[in-house]
């Protein structure tokens, strides 16, 4: 009874730290969040997404492909809320809650600690990481939710047969929620398989069989979508796909008087060498101290909190003798062992093999490991009675700096990263669209044309008739370059005569050099950073 209180209390924690005012931290909507947002919005009016497709189940974004699960979970939150902030991202808020009670049986499970299970969500529960990518559309959230659930269910499976069909499952559904799990879930898998090979052995073939027919046909459109050219963003994201320049590989060579094909070139420079290196560096960047606890993502600071790692501060010490007992201990299953050290290991592996240096979205699976591994250290560390009051001091002190710097310095310092300024330019267009017959926009890979869907609650049936993606040639996103009065370009002065009424809107760059040369325009109005410095400004001639 009493564990029953602990959990409830510690769920509640998680969701007051997921949900308290989610509209406006993070401080604005990435251009992802608004295409989730406004795509659900569209299913729910129409039936269709933003190009006119009929519930489809990988939805086209911005020239990507985005597998829509996270969308259709949003429509009921949409309907009710309406089309706002909050609503997109309560759903990844809810499945942050959802995780910190799974995790919880999970651990309970593998370390047979009802205890340690408390502790285990309690990490979850305040993990930064996990906190972060619950606040916002993340699609990598739910799946990560999913994968929790799908390894619970296998563990399960082995005292109830019926267990193994959900596990399927949840683990088919993970692949309808984010790209990205192809590999995420392809690891937990071949862990689970590799570590219970002969528990799964024990198992009837009518269960193994229909097990894998539901995993089968739930993921079946996502691997259709490999061989009808839906997988072109995974691509451009790969390190494989961004080999060494001819020039650069031949100057290495000429430095040392080396020809290619020879002994020397095959052990110190060849292309597969190179990519070993690539990969292998990557992925010990993701145990690094400056990762896991002092900088974070440092390639994206929109995955981030500024000064803060993806783990607490006080986190350090309890991972590190959570290791010790993980090993040491007699009580956890040496089976639970692996399975944590292979996931602990492996989970870094998807974000590695892509070409940024750290990835905290495409390593997110390793927050299962970690907060696993630092349930046991609390475990231990709160056991030592003269030294609690320290371990508690330590980590409210953790706990007061990440609330700082995510609640007060993030919706600061992180604003630009965030798109800021377009939620208030288009809430100023809306109210003076009607004076003018054409509205140019600064065009940007940034997406514009969605925050004015998104915010404007645009019609979606009568987007939909004139949707059209510019495609990008290297297969990167595209570009929506008008619909109705709103034009989406790059403004390059002087425009030229016309007898329309245009509102242009830019950035400071490109609007107030035409202010700086001529006397023609006038300015309308100016958005501002909180910083004070100018995000947009609105001219007309």
């Amino acid at each position: 009874m009493k564990t029953n209180k602990y959990l409830v209390a510690i769920v509640v924690l998680s969701l007051v730290l997921r949900v308290w005012d989610l509209g406006n931290i993070p401080p604005h909507l990435s251009s992802d969040e608004a295409s989730l947002g406004y795509n659900a919005y569209s299913i729910l009016k129409t039936g269709r997404d933003e190009y006119g497709k009929l519930f489809p189940i990988i939805f086209k974004s911005f020239g990507d492909y985005k597998p829509g699960l996270y969308i259709y979970f949003s429509v009921p939150v949409v309907a009710i809320l309406g089309l706002t902030e909050f609503a997109i991202r309560l759903p990844s808020a809810i499945m942050g809650g959802v995780a910190v009670v799974l995790v919880y049986f999970l651990s309970k499970n593998i370390l047979n600690s009802r205890k340690m299970g408390l502790f285990t969500a309690f990490a979850l529960s305040i993990n930064p990481w996990h906190i972060h990518f619950s606040r916002g559309a993340w699609e990598a959230n739910l799946a990560f939710t999913l994968t929790i659930a799908g390894i619970l269910a296998f563990l399960l499976s082995f005292e109830k047969r019926k267990w193994l069909y959900m596990s399927a499952l949840f683990f088919g559904l993970t692949l309808v929620a984010y790209q990205g799990a192809k590999l995420t879930s392809l690891i937990s898998l071949v862990a689970l398989i590799l570590i219970y090979f002969k528990d799964l052995k024990q198992i009837d073939k009518q269960t193994l069989a229909g097990s894998f027919f539901v995993g089968l046909i739930i993921s079946s459109p996502i691997i259709y979508s490999f061989f009808v050219g839906q997988t072109g963003r995974l691509e451009v994201f790969s390190i494989f796909s961004y080999p060494r320049e001819s020039w650069y590989v031949d100057k290495l060579l000429s430095e040392g008087e080396e020809q290619r094909g020879s002994a020397s070139y095959l052990l110190y420079h060849s292309e597969l060498l190179s990519f070993f290196q690539g990969i292998v560096g990557r992925w010990f960047n993701h145990f690094s101290g400056r990762f896991l606890f002092f900088q974070g993502d440092w390639e994206n600071s929109r995955h981030g909190i500024p000064g803060l790692g993806q783990l607490l501060f006080a986190d350090l010490l309890a991972l590190l003798i959570g290791t010790f007992y993980l090993i040491k201990s007699k009580s956890i299953a040496t089976k639970s062992k692996l399975l944590l050290m292979m996931l602990f290991l492996l989970s870094p592996l998807p974000a590695a093999l892509s070409r940024s240096q750290v990835n905290a979205v495409r390593s997110m699976n390793m927050i299962l490991p970690l907060v696993i591994i630092l349930g046991i250290g609390m475990n231990y560390m709160f056991a030592q009675k003269r030294w609690v009051f320290l371990y508690f001091a330590m980590y409210i002190f953790s706990f007061i700096y990440f609330v700082d710097a995510y609640f007060v310095h993030l919706p600061v310092h992180n604003v630009r990263s965030w798109n800021w300024g377009y939620r208030e330019m288009v809430n100023y267009v809306l109210i003076v669209e009607s004076d003018y017959d054409e509205i140019q926009i600064q065009q940007s890979y940034r997406q514009p044309y969605i925050y004015f869907l998104f915010y404007g609650g645009y019609d979606p049936s009568s987007y939909q008739k004139t949707s059209h993606l510019l495609e990008n040639e290297f297969g990167d996103v595209g570009l929506v370059e008008s619909f109705d009065k709103y034009v989406f370009k790059s403004i390059n002065w002087p425009v030229g005569e016309t007898d329309k009424r245009i509102l242009y809107i830019g950035d400071e760059v490109t609007i107030a050099r035409e202010l700086g040369s001529s006397k023609n325009y006038v300015l309308e109005k100016e958005i501002k950073y909180l910083d004070g410095t100018t995000a947009f400004m609105a001219i007309h001639d």
